[in-house]
């Protein structure tokens, strides 16, 4: 009672509900983030804090683990990446031995691929003997059949196809001619093929087809390692490279360097990064503004085609799946330091929402939320000098003070207070606390 002697009803009332108030904003919010984790678009403070400017803007960023998504254009980096996330697919849904040899298919691609003939026509021995490296003849299994890792390329199936004489027609398979047309009947019918020259132009067109579809993690190599363009090439300046490929002022047996886009996207984050720590002016700072957004373009257009194959890849695996695996939901993510961080968050604001409502253990909640706030305040803090891009702080605008800040004082001046003794569990149990005493 000697709270209400200094305190008004009012002032009680109002200090109450504001502590509630910010409590069901807490809970709230944790119940969003929680229930989007069992959906496709689970909620992460990844982009937050890739966006954290200010003096502990690296100390924020590096809790994603890959600020700028250099690991995604790193083929090393991917390829422990998927292997580990293979593991723990199989190890959720417990795929039996033939889901997981189709998984391993699905990343690394078929040892080799096979069509069955019972022959090779002697016109193709000429070709497939040229050929031999790439397309095997097995007389015993009576198959043709190219390596995994070597697709046959279009002019080796054009070659192969060319030594059988064959054209196809629209409604079908004819004989060829010397003109290379289809031969005809005195009546004008197609002549049919010979069968065992059918069944070998057939499986060369099934092998060119299926030796197409390549694993993913050779999809994967070809981006990040086969394209010249996107990784660019080093060698040396006697291998016969031609001179335009050359650095500037490079001497006779230097290496000569083509410039990729990976390295393109390097050199526009060193860019940024010395123009972030110069700016001053308003001018600079808008200079790093668009330096930061053709950064942001050119990683869009590099990272853009992995994510997605990445995304490609996890769709089929699902596809392998029987429907009572998938009723065990959605594979759990891995235990980062970014994921460590996201569950202390959604649990923190389920956990201190829900204590500040009910007013239980209100004063060390009311710390623990302030606490809380000020980490969510310190990656974009609104200092003096430093800049904050729109897509940190969304249409907000502040000066030193913001609403993250204004809540962290508000629940400091809670904690001061026994709010929960006025309304809460709080004083309940000092009220049970004292009768049995």
């Amino acid at each position: 009672m000697s709270d209400l002697k200094r305190i008004s009803l009012p002032a009680i009332v109002f200090l109450v509900l504001l502590r509630m108030s910010i409590g069901w904003q807490f809970l709230y919010e944790g119940l969003w983030k929680y229930n989007t984790l069992q959906t496709s678009h689970a909620w992460s403070s990844e982009g937050y804090l890739k966006n954290a400017q200010g003096p502990f803007r690296e100390h924020f960023r590096e809790m994603t683990g890959d600020p700028d998504d250099l690991k995604w254009l790193d083929y090393a980096a991917m390829d422990q990446r998927w292997k580990g996330w293979r593991d723990r697919f199989v190890a959720h849904y417990g795929l039996d031995e033939g889901q997981t040899e189709r998984l391993d298919r699905l990343l690394t691609g078929p040892e080799q691929h096979a069509a069955s003939v019972s022959a090779v026509p002697e016109s193709a021995r000429p070709a497939l003997e040229k050929l031999s490296n790439v397309v095997a003849f097995d007389a015993v299994k009576g198959r043709l059949t190219v390596r995994g890792d070597t697709p046959l390329r279009p002019d080796e199936a054009a070659a192969l196809l060319a030594s059988v004489p064959i054209v196809k027609l629209p409604d079908g398979y004819a004989r060829a001619n010397d003109a290379g047309e289809a031969a005809r009947n005195d009546d004008g019918t197609a002549i049919p093929a010979e069968p065992v020259e059918l069944e070998f132009y057939k499986a060369i067109e099934t092998l060119q087809r299926e030796s197409a579809k390549l694993g993913y993690l050779q999809r994967l190599a070809a981006q990040l390692k086969g394209n010249p363009d996107r990784v660019g090439v080093v060698a040396e300046a006697d291998k016969g490279f031609r001179a335009e490929m050359a650095v500037a002022g490079a001497a006779e047996n230097d290496q000569w360097i083509k410039y990729g886009e990976v390295q393109v996207y390097r050199d526009l984050l060193a860019e940024v990064n010395a123009a972030r720590a110069a700016a001053k002016s308003d001018f600079q700072h808008e200079q790093v503004r668009m330096l930061t957004q053709k950064a942001q373009a050119k990683r869009t257009e590099l990272v853009g085609p992995i994510r997605a194959l990445d995304a490609e890849l996890k769709r089929e695996a699902i596809g392998l799946l029987t429907v009572p695996q998938r009723a065990r939901g959605a594979l759990p993510p891995e235990q980062t330091q970014l994921w460590q961080v996201d569950q202390a968050t959604i649990f923190g604001l389920l956990i201190l929402g829900a204590l500040l409502i009910f007013g239980l253990g209100t004063r060390l909640a009311a710390l623990g939320g302030a606490v809380m706030l000020v980490m969510f305040y310190l990656p974009v803090p609104p200092w003096p000098g430093v800049y904050l891009p729109p897509e940190a702080t969304g249409p907000e605008h502040s000066f030193i003070i913001n609403k993250n800040l204004i809540e962290a004082v508000a629940l400091l001046g809670i904690a001061a207070l026994p709010t929960g003794t006025w309304f809460g569990l709080d004083g309940l149990l000092r009220a049970i606390f004292r009768r049995g005493k």
